[in-house]
């Protein structure tokens, strides 16, 4: 029989969660007048946020003592919709990082922001779904604008997330390996030696979201595959897999995938659906292709 919970000893368990991630969380004004929140990845005074938070090169940066400081944009992912802050500072608290993989749904998430600028507002929650597409943690909890850019974290304060959007009463944050991967090198980035069109309806069934492969590089990923131009991409095969639903299914998935991983593509292939295993690739410096 599992032990009943105690309730004023979760209380104070989450105040103090709460008021750690508060060291770590700081609060972001645009040039505009627009807030939102960041999280200080690196005690070198790195600090990571939403894209749309910081649509300029600079910005300030309240940390949770009250110092305001000038910060410098130095990364920037308009797609992933996450940018790299910097500022001058130390003795800065850095966010522990976790790993929203191991997140279970039902399981209790806490968020802290800044929204309409009142600093270190906190959101209990719990973990709604685990999409197909690991490209989001989904959570049933509250959230406003200016939570955007904040953490999304578990009861042991460790940061699974970064709140990005509220979509049908519902909280996304993009996963901590997505973060870690904009920080990353350009040549971590997945390539699959490919140019492809987006979706576009057809006569066969369950291709309405297919993407028409117009161009192959030779010796890439996928040449090597055996994909072609003409080829359409259905979706991804697998226990994990499925047909593509959403225009922008191919890009989610393709953030996801880590160079060196084995995967297997459902394509249609000459008017017969086959399935294609390649191995993602790292992406050239200067190469367009997706």
């Amino acid at each position: 029989m599992n032990a009943p919970i105690n309730a004023p000893m979760l209380s104070h368990d989450l105040a103090a969660i709460a008021h750690r991630l508060r060291q770590s969380t700081v609060l972001i004004q645009g040039r505009a007048g627009s807030m939102g929140s960041g999280v200080v990845w690196d005690a070198s005074g790195l600090i990571v946020t939403n894209a749309h938070v910081v649509t300029q090169r600079r910005a300030w940066v309240t940390l949770a003592p009250g110092q305001r400081l000038t910060a410098h944009r130095v990364g920037y992912n308009q797609r992933l919709d996450l940018a790299a802050l910097k500022i001058e500072a130390s003795g800065l608290e850095s966010a522990p990082v976790g790993d929203a993989n191991a997140l279970r749904v039902g399981q209790l998430v806490v968020a802290v922001g800044n929204p309409e600028g009142q600093a270190g507002a906190t959101s209990l929650g719990i973990v709604a779904a685990k999409p197909p597409i690991p490209r989001w943690v989904q959570a049933d909890i509250a959230l406003a604008p200016g939570y955007s850019g904040g953490p999304l974290a578990t009861l042991a304060g460790e940061v699974v997330g970064l709140n990005t959007l509220i979509a049908a009463g519902r909280g996304y944050a993009i996963p901590t390996a997505l973060v870690q991967r904009f920080l990353g090198r350009q040549q971590d980035q997945p390539y699959l030696g490919i140019t492809v069109q987006p979706p576009r309806p057809t006569a066969e069934e369950g291709e309405s979201t297919a993407w028409l492969v117009t161009q192959v590089v030779p010796g890439g990923p996928a040449a090597q595959a055996g994909l072609v131009a003409g080829d359409r991409i259905l979706g991804v095969h697998g226990v994990h897999g499925r047909l593509f639903r959403h225009p922008g299914d191919l890009g989610d998935w393709l953030d996801c995938w880590v160079p060196g991983q084995t995967l297997a593509l459902q394509v249609s292939h000459g008017g017969q659906r086959v399935v294609c295993t390649l191995t993602v690739g790292r992406s050239p410096w200067q190469e367009q292709a997706a």
